[in-house]
């Protein structure tokens, strides 16, 4: 790792950065291991509230759509003003998914100076012959990059049976957008086997694409919803097939993000290079409310 992408990389982005409230990152560890503990004690997946037979907050229905750090912050601390260091009641955590945890975990390792960044891609370790979308967060480490997956509580773990340690997630068990992709070109992954298990219709060559797509935004530093379109994703949409173009593009993607260390500075040209990838000022979003252009921040 050249000085330059340790300094990208150990510094916040403007999603991740916590603004005025970012002392209260003190709290929370710098160790791997421990920040699991710290993060799963602050977020609820929206997908374990309803199997705990837990009533959260009545607030916590739009928590998914928070966008930034510090805007998660806030609705952290307005359910429980404690230290971010103390777990918090199931009905007072925030209700998130995937994305958040590992938001969250990438701002804490980046307040304490250890390069960090959020990967998108898909986990195989939720269902048996399924790669179900998802996010984590990888940090550097031991002169290596390692997955670690803030989700996989010890209670988690337990449910689906998970063997591995969450703080050095094997590469074949989470594979970041750009393997998934090559992988579903060359005939190793079906398409229909790749995508949101529990969600009709949201699988196929067209989703992994678009988090190619995610991905490569994530690695510059835009960590943007599971549900947002930009660029040559935009047209991407259940029963769709990628067109050929649009294909080659993200084969060039994914030959510089696949594998555990993608190349930095060409991923930051051809992200900066082609506004078919970086991420535009309008997004087309898909949260529950239905589809809409939602102006980001650059």
């Amino acid at each position: 790792m050249t000085p330059d992408e340790r300094a990208y990389y150990a510094t916040q982005s403007t999603v991740s950065d916590p603004g005025d409230q970012r002392h209260l990152f003190d709290a929370l560890p710098r160790d791997p291991a421990q920040l699991v503990a710290a993060v799963s004690g602050l977020v609820l997946h929206e997908l374990f509230v309803k199997p705990l037979g837990i009533t959260p907050h009545p607030d916590s229905a739009t928590d998914v759509e928070c966008r930034s750090m510090a805007r998660i912050l806030a609705r952290i601390l307005a359910r429980d003003p404690r230290p971010l260091d103390v777990v918090r009641p199931p009905e007072r955590r925030f209700i998130g998914i995937c994305r958040d945890y590992s938001l969250l975990a990438c701002a804490a390792l980046r307040h304490h100076s250890v390069p960090a960044r959020v990967r998108v891609g898909f986990a195989t370790y939720f269902l048996a012959g399924f790669y179900e979308d998802h996010v984590v967060c990888e940090y550097h480490a031991d002169g290596r990059w390692r997955l670690l997956d803030p989700e996989l509580s010890e209670r988690v773990r337990a449910h689906f049976r998970i063997p591995f340690d969450p703080t050095d997630v094997p590469r074949d068990a989470f594979l970041v957008g750009g393997d998934a992709w090559q992988r579903l070109r060359r005939g190793a992954i079906d398409p229909e086997a790749c995508g949101v298990s529990f969600i009709d219709g949201i699988k196929g060559a067209w989703f992994a694409g678009a988090n190619v797509v995610r991905d490569l935004a994530a690695l510059n530093k835009r960590e943007m919803l599971q549900w947002d379109y930009w660029g040559i994703a935009r047209e991407f949409r259940p029963g769709s097939q990628v067109p050929e173009a649009a294909a080659a593009r993200l084969d060039a993607v994914a030959a510089l993000t696949a594998g555990p260390a993608p190349d930095w500075k060409a991923g930051r040209e051809i992200y900066e290079g082609d506004e078919g990838l970086r991420v535009s000022p309008v997004v087309m979003s898909f949260p529950r409310s239905g589809p809409k252009e939602v102006a980001v921040e650059s």
